[in-house]
């Protein structure tokens, strides 16, 4: 299992799983993420619906 950091975003990599979790740093649940293309997808949906970092 890999921890990944995206800025203020966490990734879990797991390699027994295809999704990968989404966390902003603090904790809060982001998305799943069906493939590596999808990170960054969840993460602008993220900060347009939160205004920014949460």
């Amino acid at each position: 299992m890999v921890l990944d950091r995206h800025g203020a975003y966490c990734v879990i990599f797991d390699p027994d799983r295809e999704e990968a979790p989404v966390f902003t740093a603090y904790g809060a649940w982001v998305g799943l993420a069906d493939n590596p293309d999808a990170i960054t997808h969840l993460i602008d949906i993220h900060e347009r619906v939160n205004g920014g970092d949460s």
